[in-house]
């Protein structure tokens, strides 16, 4: 009964869950001598069977375990029950973070793809809190194709 009546409270059905939060694609918008400014898109999961509307994400992004930008989105982005949708959202890089990434991103890691990880929060429009979010991925790597084994 407890848990019936917070989650009356909270907006959101008992059985809610959290938006999933991934790097699908990053562009670079501007380059400066301090900062650089990116255009991220954000994969935005809902495995929920209602509707999320996502009123803010603040967010931190980390490449192969050191910073690398930040962000924070105040465009309201509805996304259907059981789908993804991709939010644009701008970002910051700080010109130390880059030449870092440089500096110790060995080549072969490209090859395979990048390791990040993405951190933050969503606000949405039924919650008063934020809610916390954290993957970790890869980006830029390719689908391995199954090896098919004889049965």
């Amino acid at each position: 009964m407890l848990a019936g009546a917070l989650s009356a409270c909270s907006g959101l059905p008992f059985n809610a869950q959290a938006p999933r939060v991934s790097v699908a694609d990053v562009e670079i918008k501007s380059l400066g001598l301090l900062e650089q400014k990116l255009d991220l898109g954000l994969r935005v999961a809902n495995p929920n069977d209602f509707d999320l509307r996502i009123e803010a994400l603040d967010f931190e992004l980390e490449v192969n375990g050191r910073p690398f930008a930040t962000g924070l989105s105040r465009v309201s982005t509805l996304v259907p029950a059981a789908s993804m949708s991709v939010l644009r959202v701008d970002a910051i890089m700080q010109s130390k973070n880059l030449i870092r990434q440089i500096r110790t991103l060995p080549a072969d890691v490209l090859k395979e793809g990048v390791p990040y990880r993405i951190r933050g929060r969503v606000k949405l429009d039924r919650v008063s809190d934020w809610l916390p979010f954290d993957h970790a991925g890869t980006y830029g790597s390719e689908p391995k194709a199954a090896k098919s084994r004889a049965l």
